[in-house]
């Protein structure tokens, strides 16, 4: 009677090992592509909110500055400034170049808020942060602190030109009178520089002792 070697199959060592060679490489495939799929979403969730707050600034801004008003105001209870637009490096404590302004058009319904119509505001630069500081009213006190709202981060610079009878100019000292545009720039740790050009209301102020408002 002959006996029969009964033979048991199974894994080599070697092939156990390319097994496992073979799993981790599609492992490593698989969190590369989940991670480029997650950095990916993060992107453009960052892109959106980004751009989201751009939007959100721009919005304000336009606001502001196509209400823009020649009307002379007080700044903590001094006289009347002649300037009827301020700007210039330093202002309201910027870092960069602040602005200075009266508008109008701020509807405030059966007066149920504690300002008026005709609000004052202004904008600088602090930390690269473009904020926007309101005061209730275009007459302010020095007791009265106004309000301050960050609109957008990453702004490292603002600079200002006006057109005035025949060019753009760097600066304006004519008193009681309004220039006849405003060409705003940003420069922008994300977008570079951001350009914004407002027409304004080019009038005269009649001077103190006298009626009236020239074109």
């Amino acid at each position: 009677m002959s006996l029969r070697t009964k033979q048991t199959k199974g894994f080599t060592l070697i092939e156990v090992l390319l097994a496992l060679a073979i799993f981790g490489m599609i492992a490593i495939g698989v969190q590369q592509v989940f991670s480029g799929v997650v950095k990916s979403n993060e992107q453009t969730q960052e892109a959106s909110e980004s751009l989201k707050t751009l939007q959100r600034a721009l919005i304000i801004m336009d606001s502001d500055f196509r209400q823009m008003l020649a009307r002379q105001y007080r700044n903590g209870g001094e006289d009347a400034e002649e300037k009827l637009l301020e700007f210039s490096e330093n202002l309201l404590d910027s870092e960069s170049l602040g602005i200075r302004f009266v508008r109008g058009g701020w509807i405030n319904p059966q007066q149920l808020f504690p300002r008026g119509e005709v609000v004052k505001v202004g904008y600088r630069i602090q930390d690269d942060t473009l904020e926007r500081i309101r005061w209730m009213y275009p007459d302010d006190s020095s007791a009265n602190e106004p309000a301050v709202m960050p609109i957008m981060d990453g702004v490292t610079d603002l600079s200002v030109e006006v057109l005035g009878e025949e060019s753009w100019v760097k600066s304006w000292d004519t008193p009681l009178t309004m220039p006849k545009a405003i060409r705003l720039k940003l420069e922008t740790e994300r977008y570079g520089e951001l350009t914004r050009i407002y027409m304004l209301p080019a009038q005269t102020l009649a001077a103190a002792g006298s009626s009236g408002v020239t074109q």
